[in-house]
């Protein structure tokens, strides 16, 4: 079913053909249509009657003309991958006035794996960008947290927002942040997601999801391993299913909330985050900034809200946010429903060449 939904999704990103292109099709069509009729057979032929191609009527037969034509006279122009249509319409090939036939079309959003197959079509349709491992990544942030256990920010309470500004190379050998309105660089990382597992990751979304869940179960690997407590080692509990699907949303979350990705990559996240158990999407979000937005989210431990917001249009990763949706005790701390654990919005994302750049 997934080869049948991506097949689904790459002919709905396909652009709609010229008017000028659809009306020669047709055109041409008819004039054959015509002639068929005219001529008449040399002899008598005994023809087998075959199999019905289902569905392919004068409508497909146009359809099918129309294709072939665009593609023909070079309408449709891909990124290098076969089946991807570029969003950058050729330059002096449309009429003024003219709709472009390369206009990327994109299909309405029912669920998870609608928003991802249009941020993947999308994505495949603008230009590959590299960065350099020495390239650092700029993000402009903006967050709030309540406290645990009641405090401000609870209940109606305003919320403190701070905004602040970080730089992050991209081999992991540095990372810089504004201290007191001075630029401070530190050597090293402090990011649990490094910027080269996060490069690596394949764009195909099935293929990223098994990395990821790879990823969290040598972790778990190695907790059950860890060293023992005094003296005595404490076996922990196992990851319950819904724990690791829950930490698979999370780990991905995380991995967009500090960096700066590539949209494919982007994109195959969405698409990951879409096969995991309990992701929903719900439109008519607004995030920490205010701006209109979708959401994927995942109810996890039956408490706990996660949730990532995206740009409708473009697609964009815009934030993320963890709310209690009811009461909930463990180890004699308590976090009360409509507490937001942390939400963050990303105002601006770019890479640049040093630490301190600004795009």
């Amino acid at each position: 079913m997934d080869e049948l939904r991506q097949l689904r999704d790459r002919h709905d990103a396909m652009p709609d053909p010229a008017a000028e292109v659809v009306s020669e099709a047709r055109s041409r069509l008819a004039a054959h249509m015509r002639a068929s009729r005219n001529r008449r057979p040399a002899r008598f032929v005994a023809v087998r009657r075959t199999r019905p191609v289902w569905g392919l009527g004068l409508a497909g037969a146009v359809a099918a003309a129309v294709l072939v034509a665009t593609t023909v006279n070079g309408a449709q122009t891909g990124s290098g991958r076969a089946g991807v249509v570029s969003a950058a319409p050729r330059t002096g090939a449309t009429p003024t006035g003219a709709p472009s036939p390369t206009t990327l079309r994109l299909r309405p959003v029912a669920d998870a794996r609608d928003l991802a197959g249009n941020a993947a079509a999308q994505a495949a349709a603008e230009p590959d960008v590299t960065p350099r491992p020495v390239q650092w990544a700029y993000l402009k942030s903006l967050s709030a947290q309540t406290q645990v256990d009641g405090g401000p920010g609870l209940f109606g309470m305003p919320k403190v927002k701070r905004t602040h500004e970080s730089w992050r190379r991209l081999d992991e050998k540095g990372f810089a942040f504004m201290e007191h309105g001075r630029l401070k660089v530190e050597e090293g990382s402090e990011y649990e997601v490094t910027y080269p597992y996060l490069l690596s990751l394949p764009e195909d979304p099935g293929a990223l999801l098994e990395r990821v869940y790879e990823q969290i179960d040598a972790e778990e690997a190695a907790r059950q391993d860890g060293p023992a407590k005094g003296g005595h080692r404490s076996t922990p509990a196992p990851l319950t299913r819904d724990e690791r699907d829950m930490y698979a949303f999370q780990y991905i979350a995380q991995g967009m909330r500090d960096a700066v990705l590539p949209a494919r990559i982007r994109a195959a996240m969405y698409g990951a985050m879409a096969r995991i158990p309990g992701v929903r999407y719900e439109k008519g979000a607004s995030d920490l900034a205010e701006r209109p937005g979708v959401t994927l989210y995942r109810v996890g431990d039956g408490y706990l809200r996660d949730e990532i917001f995206i740009d409708p249009e473009t697609y964009a990763y815009l934030g993320y946010r963890t709310v209690v949706i009811r009461d909930h005790t463990e180890s004699f701390s308590t976090v009360r429903k409509g507490q937001i654990l942390g939400w963050d919005a990303q105002l601006k994302g770019a890479i640049v060449d040093e630490a301190g750049d600004r795009p």
